[in-house]
């Protein structure tokens, strides 16, 4: 019985924390190529993007994040990247943010 009670209050705390999105792993970055890799290549990697915008300028940037908050805010995790695309779909730079925890 003591088991069963464990296991359920284990499911419990962790059905209690909150996950968006997938972690960007630095491999996943290391592969990323200024001029060379394209859109489809980020899309295969990534999967899609939260949000995309057109810039005057022709180029597109795509955006990917996750986010991971614990049992009562007891941790926190929240990453973003950004990249831009030239106007062939090439990309031509890319931004990695990791934020602070906020319930601190």
């Amino acid at each position: 019985m003591k088991k069963i009670t464990m296991l359920i209050a284990a499911c419990l705390l962790a059905a209690c924390s909150t996950q968006y999105g997938k972690p960007v792993t630095e491999a996943q970055l290391d592969a990323i190529k200024q001029g060379v890799t394209t859109k489809e290549e980020l899309l295969a990697s990534f999967g899609p993007p939260l949000a995309t915008a057109r810039n005057s300028d022709g180029t597109q940037v795509m955006s990917w994040g996750h986010a991971k908050v614990g049992f009562a805010g007891s941790s926190y995790t929240n990453q973003a990247l950004s990249v831009i695309l030239d106007s062939s779909g090439k990309v031509v730079s890319f931004t990695t943010t990791d934020m602070a925890n906020p319930y601190r």
